[in-house]
């Protein structure tokens, strides 16, 4: 589509990530053909700049127009960068919360990201696949520990050797209900219903986003445990498969043991005669070793 000079300049003007530049330009010729204009104007870029501040909000629009005045890019502020610079048989993956947050947050990733790292070579992973390697090593040698800040899982952590997304129950509490249905619309499966004017939330098949908690104007609907979710053993490719549920929601103070138990699990077992990675010894093996090491040091 073309645009007119003025709205193009726009564009580098809005302070968003850089990632989003180019949604922004999707999304500015969406309004375009919406207003039945085959050229994208300022008003265009008008709309578009509203629809996205109101998006991320006051705050994140501050911070990210602060880091563009200092001239830091994306690339600048990426923390993940730094989690994966050095030569290493692992990868952390985190969400794009990583640059300025995000409202659907959880847990912060950029502080687990860096608790993390110290964590795996603490345990010396890195020598202990490499000792362990069947053929020389290759990117995908790594074991990969994928994080996300909510149930959206932007990282696809529950294909990942880790996977850790932030997870929250949601409870009704005594406080008046709008009747607005906020909590209803934000629930993607639709598991809200309303009885006597309260809200009543399908347990059995939460799946513990905090969606409705997040929007619930009055309280009605709070937090009653906030933490991650974490699965093991995932992985994509020609043996996709999704990691198994070690914790439906516990505390970010878990995964460490779990690192623990899963490093000791690939130094005693995985196999050095034949091409072999976590995922597939976890079949074989499977989660009953990381609940042992678990129950070993304390955690259940």
């Amino acid at each position: 589509m073309k645009w007119e000079e003025d709205a193009r300049q726009v564009v580098d003007a809005i302070p968003v990530h850089d990632i989003i530049k180019n949604m922004i330009i999707l999304w500015a010729e969406r309004c375009a053909r919406k207003a039945k204009r085959d050229v994208v104007t300022p008003e265009d870029m008008i709309k578009t700049r509203d629809d996205y501040f109101e998006w991320f909000g006051e705050a994140k629009i501050a911070k990210i127009q602060a880091a563009r005045d200092n001239n830091q890019s994306d690339t600048d502020l990426d923390p993940e960068i730094a989690l994966n610079k050095d030569p290493a048989l692992y990868k952390i993956e985190l969400c794009h919360s990583r640059f300025f947050g995000c409202d659907r947050d959880l847990i912060n990733v950029r502080e687990l990201g860096p608790k993390i790292k110290q964590k795996l070579e603490e345990l010396k992973i890195t020598e202990i696949l490499a000792d362990k390697a069947f053929e020389v090593l290759m990117p995908h040698s790594v074991f990969t520990v994928s994080i996300s800040g909510c149930g959206n899982i932007c990282t696809g952590a529950e294909s990942k050797d880790i996977g850790i997304h932030g997870a929250a129950r949601p409870k009704v509490t005594d406080k008046e209900c709008s009747q607005c249905k906020k909590c209803a619309h934000a629930c993607l499966d639709r598991i809200i219903s309303f009885e006597d004017g309260r809200p009543v939330i399908n347990e059995d098949c939460c799946r513990l986003c905090g969606n409705c908690i997040q929007v619930c104007p009055t309280g009605a609907i709070a937090f009653d445990k906030k933490g991650c979710r974490i699965m093991a053993g995932g992985t994509f490719g020609r043996f996709a498969k999704y990691g198994t549920e070690l914790f439906r929601l516990t505390d970010t103070d878990m995964i460490y043991p779990i690192l623990e138990a899963s490093v000791n699990l690939i130094k005693e077992e995985l196999s050095e005669t034949y091409e072999d990675n976590f995922s597939l010894l976890m079949r074989r093996t499977g989660i009953s070793p990381i609940f042992e090491h678990l129950s070993k040091v304390g955690k259940i």
